[in-house]
């Protein structure tokens, strides 16, 4: 049975842990472990990972970079973030085990583990964390003046904007997440052998195409939001 509303697996005091949120943990927990292997392995001759690594992250610098005209190698890493953890999220939620391990709880069936974003709470927490740095990054450069933006009539048209930007976010990264979990699901049951293949390489290519969206719309807001005029 497919449902919209995540599972509560488990609960710290009464602090719900559902299976989305405990896959966006293990998601993070890995990205951690690999950085702090790539880190302590950097050499002055790279290693061939290394080479790799560095070329991934010199590409996706340039076209940040390109889009948004900065340099300032800390604003990109938070913003990078977004792309890194939920193209990592969304690859890591098509492995086997993700929809198909579960406990039962009485006649309940309650799977342990979920794609991170077919959960719409995680995608709103995403995109309000989205919006909020690009306009903390926007009060820091401008000072109070940047408040001046949501002054008059046309100010409260810029603060309409920036929950559409947020419900915009929420609803793209979670309609497409969901659909290809769904899509997955009922393709592994009519076919459940060769058939799937080829949806997951197309759950891949969305996945990543949904990180690069996020990213890319997150460095133009931001580029916005730092043009003066």
């Amino acid at each position: 049975m497919i449902k919209i509303q995540p599972e509560i697996v488990f609960k710290i005091y009464n602090f719900p842990v559902t299976n989305t949120y405990l896959a966006s943990l293990i998601s993070v927990l890995i990205i951690i472990l690999i950085s702090l292997y790539i880190n302590r392995n950097l050499k002055e001759k790279p290693s061939k990972i290394q080479s790799l690594v560095e070329l991934i992250y010199e590409s996706i610098f340039n076209f940040w970079h390109s889009i948004t005209g900065l340099k300032n190698l800390k604003i990109f890493t938070f913003t990078s973030a977004f792309f890194i953890y939920i193209l990592f999220s969304n690859l890591l939620g098509i492995l086997p085990g993700f929809g198909s391990i579960y406990i039962k709880h009485g006649e309940e069936k309650i799977h342990i583990l979920r794609t991170t974003y077919s959960d719409l709470n995680m995608t709103l927490a995403l995109s309000i964390l989205s919006v909020l740095f690009v306009n903390i990054l926007g009060l820091y450069y401008f000072g109070v003046n940047y408040l001046k933006r949501f002054k008059g009539f046309v100010g409260l048209l810029e603060l309409f904007a920036e929950f559409a930007k947020i419900l915009s976010f929420s609803f793209r990264l979670f309609g497409n997440i969901f659909a290809g979990e769904t899509l997955l699901i009922i393709i592994g049951l009519l076919l459940p052998f060769l058939a799937p293949i080829p949806f997951l390489g197309l759950e891949i290519f969305v996945g990543f195409i949904q990180s690069l969206i996020f990213f890319t719309l997150t460095s133009v807001f931001l580029k916005v939001v730092l043009t003066e005029h």
